[in-house]
C-alpha cells in the first residue's frame, strides 16, 4: 500500500521532515527562487519539484495564518485594555 501512495505521489517527504531541516532547504529555495525551482526539476523531476512547492506554500500559508491570529489577538488586547485609558486622555 505504501509503495503505491509512493508511486501516486501521496508520500510527501518534506510533510516528515525536521523544522530546522526544511527551514534549511524553504530558506535556500526563497533566496535562489527561479533557479532553485529549476534545479530541482532537473535533479529531482517533476513529482518532488511538485511535493517541494506543496510544502512551502502550506508552510506559507500556516504562517500567514499565525501572524493573522497574533495580529488579531494584539489589537483586541490593545483596544480592551487601553482603550478606555486613550478615551480618557484623549475624549475629554
Amino acid at each position: 500500500m505504501q509503495d503505491q501512495d509512493k508511486a501516486a505521489g501521496k508520500h510527501n517527504p518534506f510533510t516528515k521532515m525536521g523544522m530546522i531541516r526544511f527551514w534549511a532547504i524553504s530558506t535556500i529555495v526563497y533566496l535562489t527562487f527561479p533557479v532553485s525551482l529549476i534545479v530541482s526539476y532537473i535533479a529531482f523531476g517533476p513529482l518532488l519539484t511538485k511535493q517541494l512547492i506543496t510544502a512551502l506554500l502550506q508552510d506559507f500559508l500556516q504562517t500567514l495564518l499565525v501572524a493573522i491570529g497574533v495580529l488579531i489577538i494584539l489589537i483586541w488586547v490593545t483596544v480592551h485594555y487601553l482603550g478606555p485609558t486613550l478615551a480618557g486622555w484623549f475624549g475629554g
